[in-house]
């Protein structure tokens, strides 16, 4: 039984430390930890394109709840809006493109130890009856 149960924790153990790494297109590209509410994001930017993945956990996340987290997430930690159309994913894993105004705006240098604590500021849009953000309210952390 031992033979059985230690391959399956060597396997879970890379699985569950593989979580937050991003592919192989973003292999040392400038991380940026974001936190919207209560969704932790780690957002990866390569040029103009970004890779974000949800870290928290959540039980049964809303895919558009999460995408929206995601997209403020993105212009946090980027500077930059998202590429109209360019927001794809699921719950765990959103790309993007940048939209910065047709200049290329260099990756903030951000400390490792330093993250955005977000909270979103909501308003109801009376004509197309439904929820719309506001503002987007973050202070910078130090761990």
């Amino acid at each position: 039984m031992k033979n059985v149960i230690r391959p399956i924790g060597f396997v879970l153990f890379g699985v569950l430390t593989a979580c937050d790494s991003p592919s192989v297109a973003f292999l040392g590209s400038q991380k940026t930890i974001v936190v919207i509410e209560s969704s932790t994001f780690s957002v990866h930017r390569r040029e103009d394109r970004v890779e974000v993945y949800r870290t928290s956990f959540e039980l049964l996340p809303d895919r558009a709840q999460v995408l929206r987290h995601a997209e403020l997430a993105i212009m946090q930690a980027t500077g930059c809006k998202v590429w109209k159309g360019s927001l794809n994913g699921d719950q765990a894993l959103i790309k993007a493109r940048l939209a910065c105004g047709g200049r290329e705006v260099p990756p903030a240098s951000i400390p490792d130890n330093l993250y955005y604590q977000c909270e979103i500021i909501d308003g109801w849009d009376f004509d197309n009856r439904e929820l719309s953000t506001e503002a987007l309210a973050c202070e910078l952390v130090r761990n």
